[in-house]
């Protein structure tokens, strides 16, 4: 996939505030295009509003798609690839919307998606590099 403009989401969501100053809609280019499809298959499956970065509406999340504070998560995290997104469906719990995933992750609207994160009250998703196929269900050491 080329390029892929989101049809759901805002290009600030998935951009912290000073790559969107900066950039405007080309930001979108530090976003892997298969996690922006997947997000938008994800908005038509669920059918409800997904939150990923809110800032741009006065909300507290500015790194949950492409991610440039180092403060903030692994120093390797997928998010400074930009090749993960964490986000909420409205009306579903993480653990509801990962279970939708485990059940269906052989389908083709997740079929970009390499590894979601368990044991949060979020959802995480990525592409990272795995081998073998589907889905792996990780837990991040404390």
């Amino acid at each position: 996939m080329k390029y892929y403009k989101p049809t759901f989401f805002k290009p600030q969501e998935f951009l912290p505030p000073d790559v969107f100053a900066k950039y405007g809609e080309q930001g979108l280019i530090t976003m892997d295009t298969s996690i922006l499809w997947t997000m938008d298959r994800l908005r038509e499956y669920f059918n409800k509003p997904i939150t990923i970065n809110n800032w741009h509406n006065g909300g507290a999340f500015s790194q949950r798609g492409f991610r440039n504070d180092p403060a903030t998560g692994a120093v390797l995290s997928q998010h400074r690839f930009g090749r993960a997104c964490d986000f909420d469906v409205q009306g579903f719990t993480a653990d509801e919307v990962r279970e939708f995933i485990r059940q269906h992750k052989l389908d083709m609207p997740l079929a970009y998606i390499t590894r979601v994160e368990d044991g949060v009250n979020w959802v995480h998703i990525d592409n990272a590099s795995c081998q073998g196929t589907g889905i792996t269900f990780f837990t991040q050491p404390k």
